[in-house]
């Protein structure tokens, strides 16, 4: 029986703040780790300082943070001498950009040794937070290129949805492409769905639609369900876009009453807050934005028990299908929203078998046991 090769993944950036190493490398990391193959997750941890010259075991993945001293150029330095020491059979890089672009540009320059193979993973378009992060037009172009030459220079690449991978095909026809959307782990055997308030929950960027859109959505919610809160969780990425969004709310004051801005919300209270809701809603303009991500947080939503209403916009009408959510058009109103949201609220059966499908589905198609599996075919299929 042949060795399983040797994986590197080389992420940008680090555990605590941003989501796409903890949420979808290290789980596929650990796939690989428990079929046999030697995994070593690479991190400049620009962004966790805390972490810097850490190691440490991750369910039989090498986590590996490299120092921060000396500034980009050592960092970098030192990223490439992990991997010459390491001798990786495949080094799989975590988004076309910053630290984790550089060292794609760099091996691929060097690709002599015939053994390796140079992967690319891509879970989102990046150019598409350009704007809204307010970058400068040095930067914005230097990141739209660093992304397009990434597609463009690896052997293979892994795909979180369906339009990354057309995407893709447009930019690099040629380049074999593995569909590699985020996937869920099985809960406890114990675990029944967590569904028992009246809340309406709201998992946000501040992108994901307009601030007359939600005020529209709230203010033809309310007469439908009076003795229901609208809970809007999360942070932007840019803090300056959740205080804007905030800001134009089309609403006054005495009609704001029962939105709960809750802001970041730490993984150890998550589960107090499902326990709030009777309904979590994921509305979603038809942008590449919103058509390219693979959104993690769907899916732990919907594995909790928790009955969705969501706009069938990219992954988002994969992961509801066959009735996991009630999915809605992307030019739904948000009086449409609203009354699909009090039906759900006011048929607790109804909520009950929207979770249940969501589970039997999530289970059956988006176990990370299944996509590590999927994973290590690929891989197979680029070495050979």
């Amino acid at each position: 029986m042949a060795t399983p090769p040797t994986v590197l993944f080389v992420a940008p950036f680090g555990l605590r703040q941003k989501g796409t190493v903890r949420a979808r490398t290290l789980p596929l990391a650990r796939e690989l780790a428990r079929r046999g193959h030697s995994v070593t997750v690479l991190i400049p941890p620009w962004d966790s300082p805390q972490d810097a010259g850490h190691r440490w075991d991750d369910q039989g993945v090498h986590v590996v943070h490299v120092p921060l001293a000396g500034g980009p150029p050592l960092v970098l330095a030192r990223l490439l001498q992990e991997i010459g020491r390491s001798r990786p059979d495949i080094v799989h890089v975590v988004k076309p950009r910053a630290y984790a672009g550089l060292v794609q540009w760099w091996l691929w320059q060097r690709r002599g040794a015939a053994h390796l193979r140079l992967l690319l993973d891509v879970d989102d378009w990046e150019q598409a937070w350009a704007p809204i992060n307010g970058y400068p037009w040095p930067l914005a172009r230097f990141l739209a290129w660093q992304e397009e030459w990434g597609i463009r220079h690896a052997h293979g690449i892994t795909a979180a949805s369906r339009w990354l991978v057309e995407r893709i095909s447009q930019v690099a026809p040629h380049l074999p492409v593995c569909y590699l959307p985020n996937g869920v782990d099985p809960p406890e055997e114990s675990t029944e769905p967590v569904a028992a308030g009246r809340d309406v929950l709201f998992f946000t960027r501040f992108v994901e639609v307009e601030p007359a859109w939600l005020a529209q959505f709230w203010q033809a919610l309310r007469p439908q369900a009076p003795d229901t809160q609208l809970l809007v969780a999360g942070q932007a990425v840019n803090p300056a876009v959740a205080r804007r969004f905030r800001e134009r709310l089309p609403l006054p004051h005495d009609e704001q009453e029962g939105i709960q801005w809750l802001g970041y919300v730490d993984p150890s209270t998550l589960d107090r807050l499902y326990r709030r809701a009777g309904c979590a809603i994921f509305p979603a303009m038809e942008t590449p934005l919103h058509q390219a991500k693979c959104s993690v947080r769907l899916a732990t939503t919907l594995l909790q028990g928790i009955p969705v209403v969501a706009s069938a916009v990219g992954e988002q009408a994969a992961y509801g299908a066959e009735g996991a959510a009630w999915l809605l058009p992307a030019d739904a109103t948000p009086a449409q929203f609203a009354a699909a949201v009090a039906q759900v609220l006011q048929t607790p059966e109804r909520g009950r078998i929207l979770a249940q499908r969501a589970r039997e589905r999530l289970l059956t198609r988006y176990a990370w046991a299944h996509l590590g599996r999927r994973l290590e075919e690929f891989y197979g299929t680029i070495q050979g």
